[in-house]
């Protein structure tokens, strides 16, 4: 009654206490997420040891800026690992690499991430397993495929665009990488060799696919390009 009220009256660090006195650590973990304080619910799963609190702690932990802060992930990875809960696992890794490649463009990163991601999901348990296994390989394909593309950007520009172009036929490519990246490596490659008509054709259909342009392309870049191509039309 007392943990209840304290509940109700918003005072949920005491309320957890309370809940832990009558032994539902579930309750009294509930409680502490409300409350929000990464450190004591940190503490509180160390100390819990059970796979439900571990699991519970490592979902609300995803919630906070754990990509900027090396003990929070570690924490998330940890309190799944105990659990033994893979398929949680799977998803955080996938998450990882999803945020690599939206939030940073770094595309490596992306695929190390998805690697662990399979490795984790080839152990899960669930009815979906051989699913997602198979969304993963796609995804790893796709993130391998451009990150090979882009190391040939320098050496051999040809076979880059090619496999770029390969990349943005396939229906199921933005699944795993942003198509935007894909036109912006091409567009670049396009304009470095001077080649004004090819970069400003692509241009075209990044915008005719709704793909923001100022989100993927340097500013100055389009612009001299537009201008070449008015001065042609001139």
């Amino acid at each position: 009654m007392i943990a209840k009220s304290a509940k109700r009256m918003g005072n949920f660090e005491l309320a957890s206490h309370y809940y832990m006195q009558v032994g539902d650590i579930m309750k009294a973990a509930k409680c502490l997420l409300k409350l929000g304080d990464l450190e004591k619910i940190i503490v509180f799963a160390n100390n819990a040891r059970s796979s439900e609190i571990y699991v519970l702690a490592a979902n609300f932990l995803q919630t906070s800026d754990w990509h900027n802060d090396p003990n929070l992930m570690k924490a998330i990875i940890n309190f799944y690992s105990k659990a033994k809960s893979y398929h949680h696992l799977a998803g955080f890794y996938d998450g990882c690499a999803s945020l690599e490649i939206d939030e940073y463009r770094d595309y490596e990163k992306a695929a190390a991430a998805l690697k662990e991601a399979l490795k984790f999901a080839n152990k899960a348990t669930t009815p979906d397993k051989e699913n997602r296994i198979q969304q993963l390989q796609q995804k790893l394909f796709f993130v391998e495929k451009f990150v090979e593309a882009r190391n040939m950007a320098e050496t051999n520009p040809q076979e880059m665009l090619r496999l770029c172009q390969q990349l943005l036929e396939n229906p199921g490519v933005e699944n795993a990488i942003r198509a935007g990246d894909v036109y912006a490596q091409m567009v670049e490659c396009y304009y470095q060799n001077r080649d004004m008509n090819s970069a400003y054709s692509l241009i075209n259909q990044m915008q005719k696919r709704g793909i923001p342009l100022n989100h993927y392309l340097d500013q100055e870049l389009v612009i001299n390009i537009d201008t070449f191509i008015i001065s042609l039309v001139g």
